[in-house]
């Protein structure tokens, strides 16, 4: 065994320091393996945080609306508002998408032109709220009470207004394409000029007349 270990290879060194070499250049190897897949996971890690869309509400906006009642083309997205009483505010343009607005208090509000998309409206009190031109997709308005309130134009694609006090509501020109409307009071609502696609109706039958 002496003599094998000591024997001398055609590059002049022995078997065992040429195992030593082996031994060494394969922790090398690992060890330059395992900084790539470190760097690569840093920097998978770090470009999903750049795409990441930035949400949230803008603190500021929050307290301005709140100091004042009124906060004109304001990040609000995302803003727990929940129960606030904002009568007769002027929301004009602001982004209140996926706020949450439950059982809030929004009688003669002024949100033209507001997006709304996926805001929580359940039980809130909207009467004569004016929404004009705004973008209330995917919002829920389930049992909420929007007698008298203004949708001229709006975008209710894929609104949840089941159960809603919709008496006397202009809905002019409305998209009400995939809205669900099972049980909603629409007395005396305007509705000339607005689109129904797919919308399921107050008693339940689903209206396809503009598909």
């Amino acid at each position: 065994m002496t003599t094998l270990a000591k024997a001398k290879t055609g590059t002049g060194k022995t078997m065992t320091d040429q195992t030593d070499e082996i031994t060494r250049l394969n922790y090398r190897s690992n060890q330059i393996t395992d900084s790539i897949m470190k760097r690569s996971t840093i920097l998978s890690l770090a470009i999903a945080f750049l795409s990441t869309p930035a949400f949230g509400y803008d603190q500021a906006d929050l307290d301005k609306l709140k100091a004042i009642n009124q906060c004109i083309d304001c990040k609000l997205t995302e803003a727990p508002l929940y129960g606030v009483n904002l009568s007769n505010v002027n929301m004009r343009a602001a982004n209140l998408d996926f706020a949450n607005l439950e059982r809030a208090i929004l009688r003669e509000a002024n949100l033209v032109f507001a997006s709304l998309r996926g805001a929580y409206l359940i039980g809130a009190e909207l009467r004569y709220a004016n929404f004009s031109e705004g973008n209330l997709s995917g919002a829920n308005f389930l049992n909420a009470n929007l007698t008298g309130a203004v949708m001229l134009g709006a975008d209710l694609r894929g609104a949840n207004m089941t159960g809603a006090n919709m008496k006397e509501v202009n809905l002019r020109q409305a998209n009400l394409e995939r809205a669900i409307l099972r049980g909603a009071t629409l007395d005396f609502a305007d509705l000339k000029g607005a689109k129904f696609c797919n919308t399921i109706m107050p008693n339940g039958d689903t209206a396809i007349k503009d598909c």
